[in-house]
């Protein structure tokens, strides 16, 4: 009979799960920017052919196909790229916040077998509210090689989601003054960069569970070994 999983093993497998949907999200989301990008009005060539249409007052707006198939596409390529954005940077929230979860929990001599999230009935993460993914708060992890780097992602992440808000704040007020609309435009760029820093953040992290999980795991093989 095959001895069950241990627990380090499926945890590890759930965050690697979260990680695969993040991937596929952000290479999904950016091929969507490509076509939508390149899918330029301006550089086609409309053809002006009418086709009248049974039912259809021939005194009223002509209808021409080229134009009408021009525009759904673009309305298709534009939802579409909407769409998938907000499922990276779903994926890309649920991989970071998910995997902070995992190494905050072997920190505190827990055993979880999975990652714990909540999520929406629009299907998006209910990320805790006390949970902080800030590595100060790891100190189990200062002996990893990786650590300076992990500081510096979530320094990054950080950054980003702060722009975020700050361009929220701007969009609200009744009135810019110029130096004002320049601030929005530039924390509008910087906060399209959240899902990237992110997706770069969980990266780490995934690689700072496998470091927290080193001692779990020679302590699980002595265990074997003993028996």
């Amino acid at each position: 009979m095959t001895s069950p999983m241990p627990w380090f093993e499926s945890l590890t497998d759930s965050v690697y799960a979260l990680g695969a949907a993040a991937r596929e999200a952000q290479r999904a989301a950016r091929a969507a920017d490509l076509a939508r990008d390149a899918y330029d009005l301006d550089r086609l060539r409309p053809v002006d052919g009418e086709v009248h249409l049974d039912g259809r007052d021939p005194g009223g707006v002509p209808f021409r196909p080229h134009d009408a198939a021009l525009f759904t596409i673009g309305d298709a390529l534009m939802e579409q790229a909407f769409k998938l954005r907000n499922l990276y940077v779903q994926t890309a929230m649920g991989y970071a916040y998910g995997t902070a979860w995992a190494i905050f929990r072997v920190l505190e001599g827990q055993q979880p077998d999975a990652v714990q999230l909540g999520r929406s009935r629009e299907g998006f993460y209910a990320i805790p509210g006390e949970l902080c993914p800030v590595p100060s708060l790891m100190p189990g992890l200062e002996r990893w090689s990786g650590y300076k780097k992990f500081v510096q992602a979530h320094a990054r992440w950080a950054m980003c989601e702060e722009a975020g808000m700050f361009a929220e704040y701007l969009d609200e007020q009744p009135q810019l003054s110029d130096h004002e609309a320049g601030e929005l435009h530039e924390a509008i760029d910087a906060a399209t960069g959240v899902p990237d820093a992110a997706y770069a953040y969980g990266q780490l992290a995934e690689s700072a569970l496998h470091f927290a999980l080193l001692e779990p795991r020679a302590q699980h093989a002595r265990q074997q070994s003993a028996r």
